[in-house]
C-alpha cells in the first residue's frame, strides 16, 4: 500500500516537472522567414532585471498611428512579419518583439507575467523616442500573444483599439485540452499538477490574468478574429471572452479556418479588415 502510495507521488512529481518546462521552455518551430524580407530597424531594449532583447520597428514616413504585434505560442516575429509589412503600406508604425523563450530569445516563457511588462516597456520606448511624433496606439496579438495584449491593454489607457486572433478566455482549459490530445492523460489531475506547479514557479495565481477576467474592464474598441475549426480554442473559451468584453466589439469569423489561420487563408481579407478597423478607432 505505501509502496504504491510513493510510487504515485514520485510519478505526479515527476510529471509536473516535465510538464512544467515544457510548457515554460516551448519548442522552438522553425517559421520561414518571408521573401522578400521586409525593411526594419533593430533596436535592444534593457528589461528591469537586466535582459536585453530587440525591438524591430517598421517606419512609415507620415504614420497615421503606431501599432505592436504580439506573435503566439511557438511562434517568433516571422509569424508577423508579413503582416506588418502590409501594415505599414497603409501608413501606420509597426512594432514587433519576440516573447520570451520564443524565436532568438532566451527563455522561460512566462505565459504573459513578465511579457506584458516587456510590451508595455516597447511602447514607452517608442512613445519617448526622439523627433517621433505624439501617435494614437492600436495593439495585435495572437493566441497567447493576444492575451499579452489585454493584459497590457487593461494597464495602458492610451491603447485606443485591440484586435485579437484565436484568443482564448481561461488558459487551464486550453492547458488541460492540449495535455489530453498530447499525452492521452486523463486531464483534470495531470492538468492541476502542471497548473500547480507552474503558479508555483511563475510565483503568481494565473487566472487572475485571463482574458475573461480582463475583459469586463476593458473599454477599448475590440476587433476579435476567430476560426471555427480551432481545436485548441473551444466555441465556449471564443464566446465567453467576446461577451464580456465591456467596451465596443465587433467579430470576424471563418467556420473552415483553424487556430491563427486567418491571415493565411484570407490575407487581403484580413489587412483590409484590420486596416478599416484601426482607421476607424485610431486615426
Amino acid at each position: 500500500m505505501w509502496w504504491c502510495l510513493g510510487l504515485l507521488t514520485i510519478s505526479l512529481l515527476s510529471w509536473s516537472l516535465f510538464s512544467t518546462c515544457r510548457v515554460l521552455y516551448p519548442e522552438r518551430k522553425s517559421i520561414p522567414a518571408p521573401q522578400p524580407l521586409p525593411s526594419y530597424t533593430c533596436h535592444p531594449l534593457l528589461t528591469p532585471e537586466g535582459e536585453v532583447f530587440d525591438v524591430w520597428l517598421l517606419e512609415d514616413p507620415s504614420p497615421r498611428a503606431r501599432v505592436l504585434i504580439c506573435h503566439g505560442y511557438y511562434a517568433d516575429r516571422y509569424q508577423v512579419l508579413t503582416l506588418a509589412q502590409r501594415l505599414r503600406e497603409h501608413h501606420y508604425e509597426v512594432l514587433l518583439c519576440e516573447l520570451r523563450g520564443h524565436g532568438s530569445r532566451p527563455g522561460p516563457c512566462t505565459l504573459g507575467v513578465k511579457e506584458r511588462d516587456d510590451a508595455a516597456l516597447v511602447l514607452r520606448w517608442a512613445r519617448t523616442r526622439a523627433d517621433t511624433p505624439a501617435l494614437p496606439v492600436g495593439i495585435l496579438g495572437f493566441s497567447m500573444g493576444a492575451v499579452v495584449a489585454c493584459q497590457v491593454a487593461a494597464n495602458m489607457p492610451d491603447i485606443r483599439a485591440v484586435v485579437v486572433d484565436s484568443i482564448y478566455a481561461r488558459l487551464f482549459p486550453v492547458l488541460a485540452r492540449a495535455i489530453h490530445q498530447r499525452y492521452r492523460l486523463p486531464s483534470t489531475l495531470w492538468a492541476r499538477m502542471t497548473w500547480w506547479s507552474l503558479e508555483l514557479v511563475l510565483g503568481r495565481r494565473l487566472a487572475f490574468d485571463d482574458p475573461v477576467h480582463l475583459a469586463p474592464q476593458l473599454r477599448q474598441p475590440l476587433l476579435a478574429i476567430q476560426g471555427g475549426e480551432d481545436q485548441r480554442v473551444t466555441p465556449e473559451l471564443r464566446s465567453e471572452f467576446y461577451q464580456r468584453w465591456a467596451g465596443p466589439k465587433e467579430q470576424w469569423t471563418d467556420p473552415s479556418v483553424g487556430h491563427v489561420g486567418m491571415f493565411a487563408k484570407h490575407p487581403d481579407a484580413y489587412v483590409n479588415r484590420v486596416v478599416d478597423f484601426f482607421n476607424r478607432t485610431l486615426t
